[in-house]
Formats: structure tokens, C-alpha cells, sequence
């Protein structure tokens, strides 16, 4: 019996256009550029503009993300060794406001338009949990972008993985979702669009799981669903 909901938070509930990001990481280029020069270090933006896109690409790995790229901090202090620029707490510090306001200049948008409404509606019948690995915007930062759409008011506990530092498809992270619930794993279903973290990462925590956008070439018994729109019914069928 599915008691409790835990769902995702990029391309499940908000998204970005294709070129956000890398518009995101300009801004934060500029931004570490003008705070080093208010130091005295002068440094190329485009060398930081460069070494935050690496960033993403080791982000690819799971087991890259697992070790220095998961907190802003620390990708704050990559960027300056790159730069040739030793990372001090003091000026990792003075970088860090700028860097994670950068998704408040280029705001990422809802999934579906009447998210609000439907969360709102499911929050009724069931507990809902946010499980979110994060990139260079962390948890407390997304709390804001949430707030801002409008979806925040119907989550109980959010989990994000650079304040719990477990990623997804880590059971850690699974079972801080399932304590906080206070549940048995079978008795929460994660929704997510990552068939590799989501879907088979809740399996393999023995959580139930059901894919956000349905997908080719996946087995015949993966559960999808395409809007939040069915996923009372989803879940209803399960409860059969």
C-alpha cells in the first residue's frame, strides 16, 4: 500500500530551456571575474566560463559528482585552481553568493503549467517528500526557485543531495527518505524521469517506482506516467 510520495525536481517538476545553464555559468564566470578582480586577482572569464562547463561534463559521472563536485564551495574552489588562484575560505566565500544566485537571473520553469494545483491536490491523500540530486544551485537556494513557482507549500520534507551528500542512485539517500517518512520502503513510491537514478535507484532501495515520461526501449513493466495528472490513478493501481 503507497502511503507516502517522493518525486524528483529537475525535468519532473522544473526544467530548464537547452541553453540555460551554460547562460547560467556566463553569469557565473562574470561574476567570480568582477568578485577576484575586487581582490586584486585578474583572471580570464573565458578560462572560468570553461572550467564550469568541465564541471557538467564530470557531473556525467555519478562517481565524479560523489567526490569534490557536489557542493557549491567545492566547485567554487576547483574554478580558482583551474584559475591558477588558491581557494581560500575567505574568497570562496566572497564567490559564493554570486555563484548560487545565478539561477535567479535565468529562472527555470514548470513542467507542467498547473503543477501548483496538482501538487496541491495530491498533498491532500499523501505525504510528499522532494529526493533531488542538485548541480551548481544548492538545496537551500532551490527552496527560493520553488517558493517563486509557487510549489513549495506542499512538500514535507525536501532532500537534497548536497546537504545530505548521498546521491541518487545511492541508497543512502533513499533511506533518509524513508525515515523521515517514518515508513517501510514499499510504502513509498518515487517519481522521476531518470530511468538509471530514479526509477531502478528506488527499486534497488525496495521503494516502489514509476518514470516520468514514458520512454522506448525500456522494459514492458516499467511503470510511466507523462503529467502529475495520472499519477493518483497510477498509484491507485498499484494499491490494488
Amino acid at each position: 500500500m503507497i502511503r507516502a510520495i517522493s518525486l524528483d525536481l529537475w525535468k519532473t517538476l522544473i526544467l530548464d530551456r537547452d541553453q540555460d545553464e551554460a547562460l547560467r555559468d556566463r553569469i557565473r564566470a562574470g561574476a567570480i571575474r568582477e568578485v577576484l578582480g575586487e581582490h586584486g586577482v585578474v583572471v580570464s572569464e573565458d578560462g572560468l566560463y570553461e572550467s564550469l562547463r568541465h564541471i557538467d561534463v564530470l557531473r556525467r559521472d555519478v562517481r565524479e559528482m560523489r567526490n569534490w563536485t557536489l557542493t557549491s564551495s567545492n566547485q567554487i574552489g576547483f574554478v580558482l585552481t583551474q584559475a591558477g588562484v588558491y581557494p581560500s575560505r575567505d574568497l570562496v566565500d566572497a564567490v559564493l553568493p554570486r555563484y548560487e544566485a545565478a539561477i535567479f537571473q535565468l529562472m527555470p520553469t514548470l513542467v507542467e503549467p498547473d503543477a501548483p494545483q496538482l501538487l496541491a491536490d495530491l498533498a491532500r491523500h499523501y505525504p510528499l517528500s522532494i529526493t533531488s540530486n542538485t548541480g551548481k544551485t544548492p538545496g537551500r537556494v532551490l527552496l527560493n526557485v520553488l517558493d517563486m513557482l509557487n510549489i513549495r507549500m506542499p512538500f514535507t520534507h525536501l532532500i537534497f543531495s548536497d546537504e545530505v551528500l548521498y546521491l541518487k542512485p545511492d541508497k543512502g539517500i533513499w533511506k533518509l527518505l524513508i525515515d523521515a517518512n517514518k515508513l517501510k520502503a514499499e510504502e513509498i513510491a518515487h517519481v522521476g524521469d531518470s530511468y538509471s537514478m530514479d526509477y531502478k535507484g528506488a527499486r534497488a532501495a525496495g521503494l516502489q517506482a514509476i518514470l516520468f515520461g514514458r520512454q522506448k526501449s525500456l522494459p514492458a513493466e516499467t511503470l510511466a506516467i507523462d503529467s502529475l495528472s495520472e499519477l493518483t490513478t497510477a498509484i491507485e493501481e498499484m494499491n490494488r
